[in-house]
């Protein structure tokens, strides 16, 4: 599926030989120029082991959506933002959907939003439901956070 918004997860369709056929990528910006031909994509790295993370632009055509399986984030400690601003750390108890198509929304300083909805359980027992808030480390005995 081609990407359709800001936000989306993407990958090359078509890696070059040389290229990490894994590597994804957030979708910064798309352009909105009249040139439906020829849309170019700003993109930057996820999970790359380079010390600097460049923005490169590309033809938006070469891209494809990334749907991630989020099965493996049951019993993982994670943080939601609950509607009133709270932050509540858990353990993920249940999960609304089982693929996902997601959308990424950085919050300068504070972490990433994400469409991922889900429940979480704290540690006196209580369940909350939300979507999941991406931070470099969760309040919880040294556990990470990551989508």
């Amino acid at each position: 599926m081609r990407p359709t918004k800001a936000g989306q997860v993407v990958r090359f369709h078509t890696p070059y030989p040389d290229e990490d056929p894994n590597m994804i990528y957030h979708l910064l910006y798309l352009d909105d120029e009249d040139y439906p031909d020829i849309r170019k994509a700003d993109i930057k790295a996820m999970c790359s082991d380079s010390s600097f993370l460049l923005i490169d632009r590309v033809n938006l055509e070469d891209l494809e959506v990334v749907e991630f399986d989020l099965k493996d984030l049951l019993g993982y400690p994670v943080m939601i933002i609950k509607e009133d601003q709270s932050e509540v750390s858990g353990k993920v108890y249940q999960l609304y959907q089982d693929k996902i198509v997601p959308e990424l929304h950085v919050k300068k300083g504070k972490g990433v939003e994400t469409n991922v909805k889900l429940t979480i359980k704290d540690a006196l027992g209580s369940l909350h439901t939300e979507m999941l808030f991406v931070t470099p480390k969760v309040k919880s005995k040294n556990s990470r956070t990551i989508l």
